[in-house]
């Protein structure tokens, strides 16, 4: 699972993207990082990385930059000092209706995950990193796949979609195109004009999110 690429097309904005950032996530967040192409991105530096197996601390706790693993992101940011930040992630699809649910404001003091549909999930990066080492205005997005853990995996895929409605087809296509508009952008601007054409009510979202969470002290990215 571990792996690295770095893709060098000259002038332009420095972006970062980091799977396998805890547990055994790396296991699926790989097939999707080598999804993308030269072709995928817009000029600039670019470094890709996917961790191997660690032990599994949620990024919304202090403890987990305090691991060796934390430590190591923490580290990669410091010296890239990207434009762009990207965590790509994946999630027990059980846990969907949760993710996206109200109930994660008392249980974890951080708004939902928004749903971009066909169970990707996006967001902003943990607030401990957000203001800690970026500025308002760097890229900083989570992306969250759906992972099929525990008993379902004995599901066939028929099973699972009537189960959850889950189609990993469309959903790697889902997740793959919001990625690919990170990839492609060249700037903030760019960025929100991109998102705002296809996902104009999860920038709705996003938008309440970031009052609620920041007090519009930060933009929504």
């Amino acid at each position: 699972m571990s792996y690295f690429r770095y893709i060098d097309k000259g002038e332009g904005p420095t972006k970062l993207f980091i799977g396998g950032v805890h547990g055994n996530e790396g296991a699926v967040t790989l097939d999707l990082i080598k999804r993308l192409t030269v072709d995928d991105f817009c000029d600039g530096q670019i470094y890709i990385y996917n961790f191997d197996r660690t032990p599994y601390i949620s990024t919304l706790k202090e403890d987990f930059y305090k691991s060796e693993q934390g430590r190591k992101i923490i580290s990669l940011i410091k010296y890239y000092k990207p434009d762009f930040y990207t965590e790509l992630h994946s999630y027990n699809i059980s846990h969907f209706n949760r993710l996206i649910g109200d109930g994660r404001w008392d249980a974890q003091g951080v708004p939902p995950l928004i749903d971009c549909g066909n169970h990707a999930l996006c967001s902003s990066v943990s607030p401990l990193i957000r203001r800690r080492y970026f500025t308002r205005y760097d890229i900083c997005q989570t992306l969250e796949f759906p992972a099929i853990r525990g008993e379902d995996r004995k599901l066939s895929e028929k099973e699972l979609e009537e189960k959850y409605g889950f189609n990993r087809n469309a959903s790697i296509e889902e997740y793959m195109k919001f990625l690919r508009l990170i990839t492609i952008s060249k700037d903030r601007s760019e960025f929100e004009k991109l998102v705002l054409a296809d996902y104009p009510k999860q920038v709705d979202l996003a938008i309440k999110y970031v009052k609620q969470m920041y007090d519009d002290d930060f933009p929504q990215y």
